[in-house]
């Protein structure tokens, strides 16, 4: 058999799979959710790429300086950047399991590249990212055609390649190390030990200029690897030094190759170590958590449920180290004739994102759950109470996310207003009833076997995201029309006050939802065992 031969059946299998599932039940609206989400990010992509476009060509045509160095820096970091944020903490997208693979003659190698490349292939986001970097190169190619139009695409597939094999690496590492709970506990313990030093280091003085913040964060932009010899290497073509640029791009290839063989290595290990099942030796159960009320037992069951989960770990991490980033960056530089409303959206912002980043666990409530979901049907257990179990413990997972970038945000970038903390939380907390409560129903009516590992713990339907896009969409723009109207009546009070109406709104909806969200459950429940009790590809 020739060497394309395994990764042939290899591509076969997966199409069969796909086949099986378009013929299914839910394989219409599944196939019909994917095409629309690309073609959402599609147009979007194309309408940023030419403003990168318009970008690259200013640059191709300023000769030396900064005012071709800086804008090929600012793309490729900035894709950078939001690649890694995207992969790390809200992507859903998919990758190959490794270790079912390894019964079948097919090089683990092979297969590893094929699913990374089938993953990257198959988000959305990255189709974004790689339209901006082919916008730039048009808008390049027009500005100076020639050959160095070669050496410049070069250098976008080998950023895009190592930024994939980057995101896989971290991906790895992460699933590695996080796996011990003292590991979890000092990872953890470290971030807000950091934000407490920025706090009390930042109190006092001036705080630092542009300049003086760009030579200062210029000392680790080779963490970003992939973004520092894509720049490196843009920068000397755009000025027209080829040569210059050849040993950038060489690094850039050879450092993508690494970052891949070093994530395949740990991949391969952890297949051959039984997978995400293989975390250690169970420990004791304990006398419990002693909290009140009937849900107690529950609660308690799906708090810890997510206490164990590595994608919540990852989330305590990374959530609050990019609010202290933007509060650093970003923040400062909100001009203050803008008003309070303005300077209130960040904190804002947070309140919305912890519940977007969260959205795998209220839109796929019982996929955790795999073959324990039978439980809820057997012991004497109402729905209703299981239903608000998950959603009281979710809940609390996204306000802990959100109280704790805040507090990241606010070391960062000073304290806010007292008002303004009023109308972050009456915004997380009436926002939640929302979200929930039509989570509930997607959870019901499109189910989806979810893993506890990092790479595949954000795992959800292309129905499913689709859905979580439209309720992040629709319920952001019904809160924001009391932004609207405080802003044209120039009374911030009547954001918070507004805010806790629409939220004791959506509580009384919530609460009118759960029994008929309950039946529905239970009429849908051979479905939804054979779904999440199944398997996950």
């Amino acid at each position: 058999m020739s060497a394309g031969g395994p990764l042939r059946a290899l591509a076969e299998l997966r199409l069969r799979v796909l086949w099986r599932r378009l013929r299914g039940g839910s394989g219409v609206p599944e196939l019909v959710a994917r095409i629309a989400t690309f073609a959402f990010a599609i147009p979007a992509g194309l309408v940023f790429a030419g403003l990168t476009g318009a970008g690259a060509y200013q640059a191709a045509r300023a000769g030396p300086g900064l005012r071709s160095s800086i804008p090929v820096a600012a793309l490729y970091f900035g894709v950078w950047q939001t690649w890694m944020a995207v992969s790390l903490s809200v992507s859903d997208r998919s990758q190959l399991d490794l270790r079912r693979f390894l019964v079948y003659p097919l090089p683990p190698a092979r297969v590893y590249g094929y699913g990374l490349a089938a993953s990257v292939l198959g988000d959305p986001f990255t189709w974004f990212w790689c339209l901006l970097l082919l916008g730039a190169f048009a808008g390049a190619a027009l500005a100076r055609p020639g050959a160095w139009l070669a050496l410049l695409a070069l250098v976008s597939l080998g950023f895009v390649a190592a930024t994939a094999a980057m995101a896989a690496l971290v991906q790895e590492l992460l699933g590695r190390l996080l796996r011990g709970r003292r590991v979890r506990e000092l990872g953890i313990a470290a971030i807000y030990l950091g934000l407490a030093f920025l706090l009390l280091s930042s109190g006092g003085g001036p705080r630092p200029g542009v300049f003086q913040a760009i030579r200062t964060l210029a000392r680790f932009r080779w963490l970003a690897y992939p973004a520092a010899l894509a720049s490196e290497a843009g920068a000397a073509l755009f000025t027209g030094r080829s040569a210059a640029a050849l040993p950038w791009i060489a690094a850039l290839l050879a450092a993508g190759a690494l970052s891949g063989w070093a994530a395949y290595r740990l991949a391969l290990a952890d297949a051959r170590s039984g997978g995400e099942g293989a975390g250690g030796a169970a420990r004791a159960a304990g006398g419990g958590w002693r909290l009140p009320g009937r849900l107690a037992p529950l609660l308690e069951k799906e708090l810890k449920y997510l206490a164990r989960h590595p994608l919540v770990t990852v989330l305590a991490l990374i959530v609050p180290a990019l609010s202290a980033f933007f509060g650093w960056k970003v923040a400062p530089h909100l001009p203050a004739e803008a008003g309070e409303v303005v300077r209130l959206l960040p904190l804002v912002g947070l309140a919305m994102y912890t519940h977007l980043a969260t959205e795998v666990f209220w839109l796929n409530a019982f996929g955790g759950d795999r073959g324990g979901a039978r439980a809820w049907f057997l012991a004497p257990v109402r729905l209703e109470d299981a239903l608000a179990a998950k959603n009281a413990a979710v809940y609390a997972l996204a306000l802990a996310l959100f109280a704790a970038s805040a507090a990241a945000l606010t070391a960062a970038a000073g304290a806010p207003p007292a008002w303004a903390v009023a109308a972050a939380v009456a915004l997380h907390a009436g926002a939640a009833p929302w979200f929930l409560a039509a989570g509930n129903v997607v959870s019901v009516l499109v189910p989806r076997a979810a893993s506890t590992s990092i790479q595949r713990g954000g795992r959800l339907s292309p129905l499913t995201a689709l859905a979580g896009m439209a309720l992040v969409s629709a319920v952001s723009a019904v809160f924001a029309l009391p932004v609207l109207a405080a802003l044209r009546l120039e009374w911030p009070w009547l954001v918070a006050a507004s805010w806790a109406a629409l939220g004791a709104l959506g509580l009384w909806l919530y609460r009118l939802a759960l029994p008929r969200t309950a039946r529905l459950l239970s009429a849908r429940r051979e479905a939804l065992l054979a779904a999440v009790a199944g398997d996950d590809e």
